[in-house]
């Protein structure tokens, strides 16, 4: 193998690692919106047992909470996206948020998949420069 090959073949290590990394974060953000729409599925679905102005803890963030009444149980203002929330009854909240949640499902699986691909070729790459590095040594000694 030239010195040529030897630097693409590091080059193309380097660039699958550079992707590895990225897919590796979108991954993160999709598992942490994967777990935060479950949440939410979760919080909707007690509210069918909850009755109206039975005292609740409600998230104001930084693992802190606030008491509050709860007004409703049949409806839930729920963000549609583009800084947009709609009040919607809770049936069809829980329609979309467990439909976005299978939808978040199959991207992280997508991700998983792509990183899975993406360290396959790494794995692959880094056999060959063992190889490499292995017939060197080995040819370090030999004298001509």
């Amino acid at each position: 193998m030239t010195e040529d090959q030897v630097r693409q073949l590091l080059s193309a290590y380097q660039q699958y690692q550079a992707e590895a990394d990225a897919l590796v974060r979108q991954l993160s953000l999709a598992q942490m919106t994967e777990q935060g729409l479950g949440r939410a599925v979760t919080a909707v679905e007690a509210l069918s047992s909850a009755q109206v102005d039975q005292e609740i803890l409600v998230p104001i963030g930084s693992g802190s909470y606030a008491y509050a009444k709860l007004a409703s149980t049949d409806r839930i203002i729920l963000n549609v996206g583009g800084g947009v929330s709609l009040d919607k009854p809770v049936d069809q909240a829980l329609e979309t948020l467990k439909k976005r949640r299978a939808e978040i499902g199959e991207g992280v699986r997508k991700l998983g998949e792509a990183v899975s691909k993406v360290e396959g070729e790494m794995a692959q790459i880094q056999s060959v420069i063992e190889q490499l590095e292995h017939a060197a040594a080995g040819s370090e000694g030999v004298v001509q």
